[in-house]
């Protein structure tokens, strides 16, 4: 049957169909925010955000006597920064393909492609995340996932089928590998020889590979560093609770004209722990501050922009101490000069243990375009949305086609997110 079938609404439900089997990591994340995105009756405009509240925190009293406190409002931005399509030109010829040939010659590849872009778009949150497990020299073990799910628990995150370990394919490797003398259901065995996939469920976590995870190149440091805090009392009391989400911390003892920390580097304080978010004892580790942005040092000292912000008291306390003056920086566990200098340019690759609501995806309806193309449709699936539009070029006698969607996403709760790393093996 020729082309008198392929209507505008066939091309873009097929496509959304695709797109959506294609999406393995938006698929887990919270698309519940987007259909309150502002814009015209008819679409989203590109460029539109929403500022998402976050639930207040409160201290605990102890006591009969009453102490009101104030609710601080958090918020995350979700910004829809992003169009993403495909274009394709077809000759009248080529328009008059049977149903089954269009969609697997032009729709599937096309399809990939865009879905590979949202994806990719949206696992470069990836990189905003603060806290990790793993290192940046040892290949992945199985009791880092343990860990991973270690870190997500204790960050409070609910215990239910909305926590995801979406993995690498070399960390998928490892993991399996590792496992392999463990105990596991007849039907896990069969799928990691037959498949090659971790588990349907692992260490608590329903479990996806993902080749769209971002890698992440290390700052670089001189073989004379040891870089250490530079000033008392940097932090925020938490007075009223208050809630900072960002901070800059000052730091000296880089090696002087050669150091660079790369946005996505994490680092970490001596004598500065990570609390129970609710009871505010430490957990015993250190706290993990993500880099915000690229910096290098200015004889030697470096003002740190991080994430999240330093906060010693109120109800999102997140440190049991005031970083001291002269307390020693690690970056992804490494402290004084030659571990740092080991670091130094360093590939890792980086799989995500998360709970859903850790990142918040939109990929909402654009602008019906019916008005003023003849051929044209845009269809919604599952909070998925593709336009597809074709007209005709007399110029050329061409039919220029083209499959868009918009999308946003922000990492809403980054203590809901763990970072699992390692080094990219050559073997």
């Amino acid at each position: 049957m020729a082309n008198s079938l392929i209507t505008a609404q066939w091309v873009a439900r097929k496509a959304l169909v695709l797109l959506h089997a294609k999406s393995n990591f938006t698929g887990r994340t919270n698309r519940d925010y987007q259909s309150l995105l502002p814009g015209p009756i008819n679409g989203v405009i590109l460029g539109q955000q929403l500022s998402i509240r976050l639930p207040f925190q409160y201290t605990l009293r102890t006591g009969p006597q009453m102490n009101a406190q104030n609710s601080v409002q958090r918020f995350a931005t979700l910004l829809v920064n992003q169009q993403l399509g495909v274009d394709i030109n077809f000759t009248s010829v080529e328009r008059a393909m049977l149903l089954n040939n269009f969609e697997e010659q032009v729709l599937e590849p096309a399809m990939a492609r865009l879905a590979a872009g949202i994806e990719n778009f949206t696992t470069g949150q990836v990189n905003n995340v603060p806290k990790f497990t793993g290192a940046f020299n040892t290949t992945a073990t199985y009791d880092q996932l343990l860990q991973n799910e270690q870190y997500l628990t204790e960050a409070l995150a609910p215990e239910d089928d909305r926590r995801t370990f979406t993995a690498t394919p070399q960390t998928s490797r490892y993991f399996v590998r590792d496992n392999k003398g463990l105990f596991n259901p007849e039907s896990t065995i069969s799928d990691q020889w037959l498949e090659g996939v971790i588990a349907d469920k692992a260490a608590g976590y329903v479990c996806f590979r993902n080749t769209k995870l971002p890698t992440h190149v290390i700052g670089t440091f001189g073989t004379t560093s040891v870089p250490v805090v530079n000033g008392a009392g940097q932090s925020n009391p938490g007075a009223g609770n208050a809630f900072v989400s960002t901070f800059t911390i000052n730091t000296n003892g880089w090696q002087a004209g050669v150091t660079t920390l790369n946005a996505g580097d994490v680092i970490s304080i001596a004598g500065v722990n990570e609390v129970d978010p609710e009871t505010k004892a430490s957990l015993g580790r250190p706290k993990q501050f993500v880099v915000t942005a690229t910096i290098s040092d200015t004889a030697g000292a470096i003002a740190i922009p991080i994430a999240p912000g330093i906060i010693t008291g109120g109800a999102y306390q997140n440190v049991d101490n005031v970083p001291a003056t002269g307390a020693a920086i690690s970056v992804f566990g490494q402290s004084g000069s030659a571990a740092l200098t080991a670091l130094n340019g360093a590939l890792i690759k980086q799989s995500l243990g998360w709970y859903r609501d850790a990142i918040v995806f939109a990929n909402p309806p654009m602008l019906d375009l019916s008005p003023l193309v003849k051929m044209t449709a845009a269809e919604s699936f599952e909070g998925y949305n593709i336009r597809f539009a074709q007209q005709w070029d007399a110029s050329n006698d061409v039919l220029p086609a083209r499959l868009d969607s918009i999308v946003g996403a922000v990492l809403a709760y980054p203590e809901l997110a763990v970072r699992n790393i390692e080094v990219a093996s050559a073997a």
